[in-house]
């Protein structure tokens, strides 16, 4: 069985190194995107009155559940002067004042994306590379590799009376640039309902994803799972799922208690329910993640952890 001590290492939070290197790179992105994203030719293009935008982290960097061996950080451009909304839930009479309040925009998320990029290769030239679901940049000494991510502002309207007072689930709405395929995340509701987790259960909440994402790497080195059926991000979400209790006393009884939680799930049929940590969407979906490959995932894990 894995020691204490190893799960106390692999429970870690990231050295305040890393840290600064991470929160430079995002703090230079925002620097970059100031002084060469052409503002006033945007808003004239596309016949805006603003472009009220916001740089910040998403994924496990600005969750504080990144481990050692993790890749690039995600940096999300989030335009909010222009965003894409989901209004199912209000009743006729809300469509009708939302209709009012609001007008269409033609600013499509394509030129969005190269305005994006043409203003980061000003700065960053042979280092930047445009990809399908990002922008990638070449990290160096004083930056990490990063994955920016344009988007729009999305909104999930729960109510509508006027612009000034509504209710709407906040997340971010991107494309894929090559297969055309529309992507809706929830960053900021993730983080703070991981963030209140945490809090709620001592601390243990993203330790504990960090010991399991370690689970992963270890069962990848050795051979057992294939990297690509537990990607982090679920892995992230399945822990989110387990009750408070299972995450008392030392790392040692929080790992056991979490392997009888999920086990016990599998056993009930209640595994397909889990929701992601946005708890906008499911865990596992078309879409989403793998039924059979989270079981694998969690079999193997506890094999490993029950070893000799």
């Amino acid at each position: 069985m894995i020691t204490e001590e190893q799960l106390e290492k692999w429970g870690s939070a990231p050295s305040s190194t890393e840290m600064e290197k991470i929160k430079h790179t995002k703090d230079l992105m925002e620097e970059v995107l100031k002084k060469f994203l052409p503002i006033d030719e945007i808003k004239k293009n596309h016949n805006l009155q603003s472009l009220n935008y916001e740089v910040y982290l998403q994924g496990s960097y600005k969750n504080s559940t990144n481990i050692r061996f993790d890749s690039d950080v995600d940096i999300v451009v989030q335009v909010n002067a222009v965003f894409w909304s989901d209004k199912s839930q209000l009743s006729k009479a809300e469509l009708q004042l939302h209709e009012e309040a609001y007008s269409s925009s033609e600013y499509k998320f394509s030129e969005l994306k190269q305005e994006i990029f043409e203003a980061l290769k000003k700065y960053f030239e042979n280092q930047i590379e445009y990809k399908n679901k990002c922008i990638k940049i070449k990290g160096n000494t004083s930056r990490v590799d990063a994955d920016i991510i344009p988007s729009f502002q999305y909104r999930v309207y729960k109510r509508f009376i006027s612009r000034s007072d509504h209710h709407f689930i906040e997340g971010i709405k991107f494309y894929n640039t090559e297969t055309s395929e529309e992507i809706i995340n929830f960053p900021k509701v993730h983080y703070e309902n991981g963030c209140a987790k945490n809090k709620d259960t001592e601390g243990n909440y993203k330790s504990m994803v960090r010991i399991f994402k370690n689970f992963k790497r270890e069962l990848v080195e050795n051979g057992k799972i294939d990297e690509k059926i537990a990607p982090s991000y679920f892995i992230e979400n399945l822990i989110y799922n387990c009750t408070s209790h299972c995450f008392n006393g030392s790392f040692s009884n929080c790992t056991i208690q979490i392997f009888q939680f999920l086990l016990d799930a599998i056993k009930q049929d209640r595994l397909k329910s889990f929701i992601c940590a946005n708890e906008q969407d499911m865990l596992f979906s078309e879409k989403s993640w793998n039924l059979e490959n989270a079981q694998k995932f969690i079999y193997e894990s506890a094999n490993f952890y029950l070893k000799d």
